[in-house]
């Protein structure tokens, strides 16, 4: 243990990391590290009705932060409060670009100017789904999947339609999406990873993980994923075929076993980092799987980590801490 900070909280969100700075949130404060120095740099009561339940992310002078009743920005310098737009229904997970965050609120798709709060724009989806994962944008789309089995993709300037996509016979949620290329890497609700081209909604591929997409991280040409069947996938974005893949469960052999995993998939330096539910973080070699070591922590920590040298890395422990480890 190199460094650690009260955060203020009994319960953190996924940290979020912008310029050499870390960025925490949760149950009742909102704040910024300088993994340099002992003290926060700021800490604020975030005021949200509800816990901070998504991750913070910095977008040009603001910090975005939010949970299910309000999404908010906050200056990035001083943690000053700039706004807050309170839910018609239920906030979800937003996307945040330097100019808009992009953010479900209940039927809704809302395009917010991060500058001041304002609706750009709102795009209505059905009225039986709540919007509650998080939209991806690339270039000028924003692609949007509500959980009634559409994919949408949207004018950015205007909320526009440019075209959608059903395969509700396959999905139903789009949980997470990426996009690299030509291509939008979409992890579905069900155990399907696909492959969309972005200017026609084409389906490229399909690949089936065996259970459903957990764990879902997009870097360069390659998608990764943990399968509860027992794997992580290195998965080419261009045609769907499996690069590599890495036993986690072997049946009849518990003492080789990981154990099951929340936290998102990261990569930094060529390494895949997979923090499992034993509190043990995998260090997977990202170009062949091999498994390079396994660092075992002492205590509980929340499903989050963020490597920021190739020896050291962020973590939030259960306690509300924000740890900064080394090994």
């Amino acid at each position: 243990m190199q460094r650690r900070w009260a955060s203020g909280n009994t319960t953190l969100a996924p940290l979020g990391w912008l310029n050499e700075q870390l960025l925490f949130n949760g149950d009742r404060t909102l704040g910024r590290i300088d993994p340099q120095l002992d003290s926060p740099v700021w800490t604020v009561p975030h005021g949200l009705s509800s816990p901070a339940v998504y991750r913070p992310r910095a977008a040009g002078q603001s910090v975005i932060s939010g949970g299910q009743r309000e999404l908010g920005a906050w200056q990035f310098d001083t943690g000053q409060a700039r706004w807050l737009q309170k839910a018609q229904i239920q906030i979800g997970t937003p996307f945040v670009t330097p100019e808009r965050s992009y953010v479900g609120d209940g039927h809704t798709l809302m395009a917010l100017d991060n500058a001041t709060g304002a609706v750009a724009w709102r795009f209505a989806s059905t009225p039986d789904t709540l919007a509650a994962y998080a939209p991806t944008v690339a270039g000028d789309t924003v692609f949007f999947g509500p959980g009634n089995g559409l994919l949408y993709a949207l004018n950015a300037p205007d909320g526009r339609l440019k075209w959608q996509l059903d395969d509700s016979k396959e999905w139903q949620y789009i949980r997470q999406m990426f996009v690299t290329g030509q291509v939008l890497v979409a992890g579905t609700y069900t155990e399907l990873l696909y492959g969309i081209d972005v200017d026609t909604g084409k389906i490229l591929w399909k690949f089936k993980a065996g259970n459903f997409i957990n764990s879902h991280h997009v870097a360069g040409d390659t998608a990764y994923l943990w399968s509860p069947t027992g794997w992580i996938y290195a998965i080419n974005i261009h045609n769907g075929s499996v690069r590599w893949r890495h036993q986690t469960t072997r049946y009849g052999n518990r003492a080789a076993n990981w154990a099951p995993m929340m936290a998102e998939l990261v990569t930094f330096e060529r390494k895949l980092y997979c923090l499992d539910m034993a509190q043990v973080l995998h260090v997977l070699d990202a170009g062949n799987g091999e498994e390079l070591q396994r660092i075992a922590f002492a205590h509980d920590l929340r499903p989050t980590v963020s490597p920021l040298t190739s020896t050291t890395a962020a973590v939030a422990s259960n306690t509300g801490e924000v740890q900064l480890v080394q090994w």
